[in-house]
């Protein structure tokens, strides 16, 4: 009809196309799909194991299984170097260790940043631990750390590192036990490893002598060494067992040497960030000792002075039963002496600078603080050497002068007062034992 449209003729590349749909539906009815069924294990799904998961592991199952994806360990590791791992592993065991350490070396450097290259430093510092050549231990856990931050073997490094530690400091395991707590029975010396008897070496007590014959120490710095291997603990497994350790021995040496400054700072460490350690109590105690030690005179800063009066009275708050209560409030008693000292200095100072109202001024504040010290009596009998007429003007100073006594009795000269630093540093030794374990 006019006026229709007509429909359009199918081009033969669409003829072709629906002719393969066609042919591909019909062989799909034939064959009743058996191809794309699961039943009877036949078809694309008959390997079961495609869809298993029971062989997956992720990251934290494969490293408490010790061991990684088939995957991972098809692209890495070959069937040569797992049987030099074995090997290794065998000759460590059985207590090859030289022969151990040479095939850990071989993996470490053929594989870095793998699961077996982490076990070959772990193993190379055993094997050097156990050799005891402690420096190359040291030196094979550092490298672990560096390469591996978040290795598994943290806490067996860390436990090695605190030996060599007490090792090169000399420190027996009966003294650690009693003068520094432990958090658990895993930070005791392993039987046959107890530190040797102090050494007669000159190099062990100097760090600038080198030591050529004694591969158990380092060739310099004996000391220092042992500090670094104290410090890699606390930097790298801050929250094991042993960093408060760590923290406690490196505190407690550098108050031994009188580096009271050094010793303030780790245990300033020990207090802010390990509340809840056995140490705390033995952190402020030590703590405002060294403080107080780090005060050099009325001439030098005071900060320190201060700073351990304060934490000598937060530490009888917070320890109502310690046994060092008595001793606290003694020096709690010095140092109050030391600060009406201080005041002392400053009269002295208006004095040869030839300033009576500054001498006055000071002379007065001195009295009202510390009002029962000899140093108050000095201020009184400066105050009445100087013209009234001359400082009645400044505010208070009319009303002070005539609450003055007209005279008073002597009283005698307060030792402790006169030389409060000298009297404290002679019998530092004493304070100082506290917590050392005999370095």
């Amino acid at each position: 009809m006019i006026g229709r449209d007509l429909p359009r003729p199918i081009s033969p590349v669409a003829r072709h196309k629906l002719a393969g749909v066609s042919l591909c539906l019909l062989l799909a009815v034939c064959s009743g799909c058996r191809s794309l069924r699961p039943s009877g294990g036949e078809g694309l799904f008959a390997a079961k194991d495609v869809l298993s998961t029971s062989k997956i592991r992720g990251p934290l199952e494969r490293a408490f299984y010790n061991e990684e994806d088939a995957l991972t360990r098809g692209e890495k590791f070959s069937p040569e170097a797992m049987a030099t791992v074995e090997l290794a592993r065998k000759q460590f065991t059985e207590r090859q260790y030289p022969q151990a350490l040479k095939n850990y070396k071989s993996i470490a450097k053929k594989y870095p940043e793998s699961s077996i290259g982490e076990e070959a430093w772990f193993r190379m510092g055993e094997c050097h631990y156990a050799m005891r050549q402690y420096p190359k231990a040291q030196d094979a856990y550092d490298k672990l750390f560096a390469d591996y931050p978040s290795t598994k073997y943290v806490s067996d490094a860390s436990q090695r590192l605190f030996d060599i530690a007490k090792i090169w400091l000399e420190v027996s395991d009966p003294v650690a036990k009693s003068v520094i707590k432990t958090v658990s029975d895993e930070k005791t010396v392993e039987a046959g490893n107890t530190p040797p008897p102090p050494s007669s070496s000159p190099s062990a007590r100097y760090g600038l002598i080198p030591n050529f014959f004694d591969e158990r120490r380092p060739v310099f710095d004996t000391r220092g060494r042992a500090k670094n291997a104290l410090k890699a603990i606390w930097l790298n497994d801050p929250t094991g067992p042993l960093a408060d350790d760590a923290l406690m021995l490196t505190a407690s040496y550098y108050m031994k040497k009188g580096n009271y400054l050094e010793a303030d700072r780790y245990f300033q460490i020990l207090r802010d960030e390990y509340p809840d350690s056995p140490h705390l109590e033995d952190a402020f105690v030590m703590g405002s000792h060294v403080k107080q030690m780090a005060y050099q005179g009325p001439y030098y800063d005071g900060t320190s002075l201060v700073s351990a009066e304060n934490l000598k009275e937060r530490a009888l708050m917070l320890f109502p039963s310690s046994e060092d209560r008595p001793k606290m409030r003694e020096e709690l008693k010095r140092i109050y002496l030391l600060k009406a000292q201080r005041a002392w200095s400053q009269v002295q100072l208006w004095k040869k600078k030839d300033n009576p109202r500054s001498v006055a001024i000071a002379s007065m504040q001195l009295i009202l603080d510390y009002p029962d010290t000899r140093y108050a009596e000095m201020a009184r009998q400066e105050i009445r050497r100087i013209d009234p007429r001359r400082i009645q003007h400044l505010p208070g100073m009319a009303e002070f002068l005539k609450s003055l006594p007209d005279s008073e009795p002597a009283r005698p000269s307060d030792s402790e007062a006169t030389q409060p630093q000298n009297a404290d540093k002679s019998g530092s030794a004493d304070g100082s034992q506290r917590g050392l374990p005999g370095i």
